[in-house]
């Protein structure tokens, strides 16, 4: 019997092509990040309309319920579970991060910056547990959320566009296409900088992990030219993980060739979010409303979203703990403008995963 999680209950509507199951209740402007949660069956979501929401997902049944939400004085721009699947993080244009417990529905401000900050990430070290936050006033910063300054704070070259965390290593995205490297090992540590081979804008980020150890060992990044690039940071030595790495390479992707026509139109690649249990695996998201599943260690595309494209950017996606869904959220990115903007909306959408690594993976990559 098919799973009613993933069948939706009426005929797809204009802005439903794929006929997702769709979450209730969504923002009503652009979704800037969504994420599963570590513990449970249970998805949050940030949005610009200043919003932050949590949804229950009930596999068996196929009903999700918005279960709670918060909010800022402006544009929330990143979110984050902590551990404990109990509490989560949010990052805002207001230039605050907030720290939100579900349980009792209540929200308090546990950092500053001085510009919006941009992005938003739990640090579970063995040592240490801190909250890492990057803002557009060049900084970055960490911070035990109960003391009101900062414990450590590093300069960052230019505005953080984005930045993710695999302990023992952080990777921060800045405009002008910088890519820093955090050493978390007994506190965090500036590691090294990444001459990305990328030519663009870059405007995400997903750390890699060892197939065998699990370990860090370099990252995915995406940029506004559709293109992707797997950058190793250490060369061929082995990295602050632990485990070797192996040779970076790039790939064009989320481009369109229209009928009778000889050019490209370009998209953006707006999220890009490695599998939680096949390390190798990863999903681009694109502004021409596809999201892809690749193989970087057989360097293949293993699967895209139906030809008929979403008539919507894909904004964000994320998989579930187990890697048996995959959720992704449409909504305008104003990329043309205000003159560009239509009435769709933004939605949140949930279908099943079962990608497995492609059987023509070449030996000796990890």
């Amino acid at each position: 019997m098919k799973n009613k999680m993933f069948t939706s209950t009426s005929a797809a509507s204009a802005a439903n092509p794929l006929k997702d199951r769709e979450l209730p209740s969504a923002p009503a402007d652009g979704i800037s990040h969504i994420e599963f949660s570590p513990k449970a069956d249970h998805l949050i979501g940030s949005s610009w309309d200043g919003t932050v929401r949590c949804w229950d997902i009930q596999k068996q049944t196929g009903v999700t319920n918005l279960v709670c939400q918060q909010s800022h004085d402006g544009p929330i721009l990143d979110c984050t579970w902590h551990p404990d699947g109990d509490k989560v993080f949010t990052a805002s244009a207001d230039k605050t991060a907030k720290l939100w417990d579900l349980s009792s529905n209540q929200a308090m401000a546990v950092a500053q910056h001085d510009a919006p900050i941009k992005s938003v990430k739990w640090i579970q070290a063995p040592g240490y547990q801190c909250l890492m936050t990057g803002s557009w006033d060049k900084t970055l910063k960490f911070w035990d959320t109960r003391q009101a300054q900062p414990v450590l704070s590093f300069q960052l070259p230019e505005r953080c566009y984005g930045a993710d965390v695999v302990y023992p290593l952080a990777v921060v995205i800045t405009a002008s296409k910088g890519v820093l490297c955090y050493s978390l090992d007994n506190q965090p540590t500036f590691y090294k900088n990444i001459d990305t081979m990328l030519n663009h804008q870059l405007r995400c980020v997903s750390i890699c992990r060892d197939k065998n150890s699990g370990d860090p060992i370099g990252m995915a990044l995406g940029c506004i030219e559709g293109r992707v690039a797997i950058e190793y940071p250490d060369g061929g030595q082995k990295t602050i993980g632990g485990a070797k790495d192996t040779s970076s390479f790039q790939f064009k992707c989320h481009r369109q060739t229209e009928s009778n026509s000889s050019f490209q139109d370009i998209y953006s690649v707006h999220c890009v979010k490695f599998h939680p249990v096949h390390h190798g695996l990863f999903v681009t998201c694109g502004a021409d409303g596809l999201f892809t599943f690749w193989d970087k260690d057989a360097r293949v595309k293993l699967t895209q979203s139906p030809s008929q494209r979403q008539p919507l950017p894909v904004t964000s996606g994320t998989f579930s703990q187990q890697g048996d869904m995959f959720a992704y959220a449409t909504g305008y990115d104003w990329a043309k403008g205000h003159a560009h903007a239509n009435q769709l909306g933004s939605h949140i959408y949930i279908r099943p995963c079962d990608i497995t690594p492609s059987t023509s993976a070449k030996g000796g990559r990890k």
